[in-house]
């Protein structure tokens, strides 16, 4: 008997996102591990932006530079009260629209406060204790350089690894993380190209290696894996079929 068409899509989505995952984890695998072994990549591709002791986005001298910079982290706290109240509203059933997209609400705030909230500010930022290369020897610094996933205590808090930008623009990928095959590409595909504009901008200033603004995105990316996985095994969601 054949499976209903909803269904045989249903499988083939989650078959092409296991793919997804285990390629994303592949090639996380092996940039953590190359700029492990070869930690001046970091050192050579900060040394593009940084000329006669100044930075090249320094000082407000690029406004639309520093829009991006101030703007994002407001973006992202707007985005967190407006999750929360959705998820809230959502539980009065006269609010229909609302009303229906409460588990989304759901899944979309617990996602954005377990990675650029828990994961990449409270845990690794503070807790790796990175440089930032405005302030290391290399560069005119105080302090010592660090390779990526090395913990060390360059930093007090608020550090290097990893960008808090970053994380926050490559949550763009979670809008369309539940929709169907296409629609979930371009909202990936968005979040890449919004995580790299932020990159640029931050490592301008000299606020962040490359290192940790490619990691940024994929603590992000991860997150959303677990929050689904999450959500799945409470019901939440529809569990997966393999």
């Amino acid at each position: 008997m054949r499976r209903p068409a909803a269904t045989w899509m249903f499988t083939c989505c989650m078959t092409s996102r296991v793919i997804e995952l285990r390629v994303a984890s592949v090639v996380f695998a092996l940039l953590a591990i190359l700029f492990v072994a070869f930690p001046e990549i970091d050192l050579a591709a900060s040394r593009v932006f940084y000329d006669d002791g100044k930075w090249a986005f320094s000082g407000g001298n690029w406004p639309l530079f520093e829009l991006i910079y101030r703007g994002t982290p407001r973006v992202g706290q707007a985005l967190l009260v407006i999750l929360l109240g959705g998820l809230l509203l959502g539980g009065i059933k006269r609010l229909r629209w609302l009303h229906a997209r409460r588990t989304t609400f759901g899944f979309l705030l617990a996602a954005a406060l377990l990675g650029p909230v828990l994961l990449v500010d409270a845990t690794l930022k503070d807790g790796w204790h990175r440089a930032r290369p405005a302030t290391v020897a290399q560069f005119g610094g105080p302090f010592k350089f660090t390779p990526a996933f090395v913990p060390t205590n360059q930093c007090e808090k608020n550090c290097s690894f990893v960008s808090g930008h970053v994380a926050t623009a490559a949550f763009v990928m979670a809008f369309g993380w539940l929709g169907a095959p296409a629609v979930r590409r371009r909202w990936l595909l968005a979040s890449l190209a919004a995580g790299t504009l932020l990159a640029v901008v931050r490592m301008t200033a000299g606020g962040h290696f490359l290192s940790d603004t490619i990691f940024a995105w994929f603590a992000t990316y991860f997150s959303l894996w677990l929050t689904e996985w999450v959500f799945r095994r409470l019901k939440w969601l529809p569990p997966s079929e393999k």
